[in-house]
């Protein structure tokens, strides 16, 4: 799946969510929108896959978990 039909699928569940996501492209972007989220830096979880792919955790103020794969 990538990231258009991934946010398609959030869109159908959380389209306030999907809305606030959808213009991020890089970890720059995200870091800069997630403090005006609710999300603390202290709680994000930055996961090395291999040499060039990450996975970043944020968790949301209502419990969920939003993640992004970054390379």
């Amino acid at each position: 799946m990538n990231y258009a039909e991934q946010l398609a699928s959030l869109t159908a569940t959380d389209s306030a969510l999907a809305a606030q996501v959808g213009p991020l492209r890089n970890l720059e972007a995200i870091l800069e929108w997630a403090p005006s989220a609710g999300i603390a830096f202290a709680g994000i979880d930055l996961v090395q896959q291999d040499e060039y792919c990450y996975d970043l955790y944020l968790p949301l103020p209502d419990s969920r978990w939003l993640v992004f794969g970054v390379s």
